[in-house]
């Protein structure tokens, strides 16, 4: 599992100054103000820093390696100069050409930058393609061809209607109240939703990522989806998790329609608010299992939220434990 990496003052100097180094486009644009609401929430959430954010000046990607040597480091501070470009909804090219500076001169290289010239290039069906295919294995477990076939057939056998599957999710509502099992069952309910087995489910392929909503206290409308993201983000070792904070941030903030559709969930723009999103993030570093890829639902359903939110190390989250869509 990825952890809350320690960084220095200086090297939390560095890392805001060239975040702020790709915001302008190293000096050539302004900063705009959702940036600097980025830099304040990355000091908050992830440096745990107090560095004046006024005087920073810009400072230039070859300095970079002989200051920040460490690969973690380096790795944590690539994936957000690639979401910077993102955050104004601009994508600028003059901003990613700095971020390929960045990762350059340290030498990181993470899917998310190449993704991130699809989108500044519009290529937009083909970065489709290729994040759909990556996240059959990452996400949803689907990583062979065997694996994939069989997944494909149980997902449509189950939005046909599995009787037996569906009844073993409909005893959910028996368990006691609290329990992870019982706030699931209300959860599908509450937004209308068919259970796995039912008719026109989503099948048990999504059940993890709803109780990532449930564990890390999220809700299911387009903010709540990219607080998520930015949760599951924290989740993955190998950046895999940026990936669906980008899918996201394009079909929430940027509104491109990536992978939503107008007919189920509109794109919208303007959702990312950085405060939320990398408090969401925090959140991810913090917990102790990837909830996506190794929890094992019907375990520990029987469970208390709470006590598993306490078990996993998810920070304690405000708000009822039934969140109402």
């Amino acid at each position: 599992m990825p952890q809350q990496l320690q960084w220095t003052d200086a090297e939390a100097r560095l890392f805001l100054q060239a975040i702020k180094t790709v915001g302008t486009a190293g000096g050539v644009l302004s900063l705009e103000s959702i940036t600097l609401e980025m830099m304040e929430a990355i000091q908050r959430h992830v440096l745990h820093s107090s560095v004046d954010l006024e005087s920073l000046e810009i400072r230039h990607p070859p300095d970079y390696p002989a200051l920040i040597t460490d690969r973690s480091k380096r790795e944590q501070l690539i994936q957000i100069l690639v979401l910077i470009p993102y955050v104004d909804m601009n994508v600028d090219p003059r901003m990613v050409g700095v971020v390929d500076d960045f990762a350059s001169f340290l030498e990181i290289a993470p899917q998310t930058l190449q993704d991130l010239h699809q989108v500044r290039d519009n290529h937009l069906r083909r970065l489709l393609l290729d994040y759909g295919r990556r996240s059959m294995g990452e996400f949803l477990g689907l990583d062979t061809p065997s694996r994939f076939v069989r997944g494909v057939i149980t997902a449509v056998h189950q939005a046909i209607g599995d009787a037996s599957i569906a009844s073993r999710y409909a005893t959910l509502s028996t368990f006691d109240e609290g329990t992870l099992g019982h706030t699931f069952f209300h959860w599908y309910r509450d937004r209308g939703w068919a259970l796995p087995g039912e008719h026109k489910s989503t099948s048990e392929l999504l059940v993890n990522h709803d109780c990532c909503h449930i564990l890390g206290g999220f809700n299911t409308d387009s903010a709540g989806e990219m607080n998520v993201a930015a949760f599951q983000a924290g989740l993955f070792t190998d950046g895999f998790g940026f990936e669906s904070l980008l899918e996201v941030i394009l079909d929430f903030h940027l509104g491109k329609a990536f992978s939503t559709s107008n007919s189920i969930i509109p794109p919208k723009t303007g959702q990312f608010i950085p405060d939320a999103a990398m408090a969401g993030y925090e959140k991810g570093l913090a917990c102790s299992v990837n909830l996506i890829q190794d929890l094992d639902f019907w375990t520990v359903a029987d469970q208390p939220v709470a006590e598993l939110r306490a078990t996993y190390n998810i920070p304690a989250t405000p708000g009822p434990l039934l969140i109402k869509p």
